[in-house]
């Protein structure tokens, strides 16, 4: 009986604790889809759908971009907090949507496009946040 009531608890407590642990990675973390190339921090990633992770709520952060559950960069950013927050502009506005190339569903993404039309990532505006990851040049 005590067996059975220690593993129940032990069960309980397990599945709270990995809980928390979503819970606070979930925060953490969003997606986003380049319809272009795009270099991040001097590493070119191919036009695609990605999932971004980054660590904890520090100005630096460590950005890590996965594509298809496979990590494919890690990369340092920093996470800056701004006076407002960013809508989605598809969410806010349907009609203006289809003329908004840069925005997608986590928010919006801010490119620098050089002359040869390289376009290299400055910041992800995260979507109903006022958090934004900016990358260096």
């Amino acid at each position: 009986m005590k067996l059975t009531k220690y593993i129940g608890l032990s069960i309980l407590s397990g599945a709270l604790i990995l809980a928390a642990g979503v819970s606070c990675f979930a925060k953490n973390s969003n997606s986003v889809t380049f319809s272009h190339d795009v270099v991040v921090n001097g590493t070119t990633l191919p036009a695609g759908h990605y999932s971004i992770h980054w660590n904890g709520q520090s100005p630096e952060a460590t950005v890590v971009f996965s594509h298809r559950r496979k990590i494919v960069l890690s990369t340092e950013g920093t996470l800056v907090t701004r006076k407002n927050s960013y809508r989605n502009l598809a969410q806010a506005a349907p009609e203006m949507a289809p003329q908004a190339t840069n925005l997608y569903d986590s928010g919006e993404v801010v490119y620098d496009t050089a002359q040869d039309g390289t376009r290299s990532l400055v910041e992800i505006r995260l979507a109903d946040s006022n958090k934004v990851l900016v990358f260096s040049k």
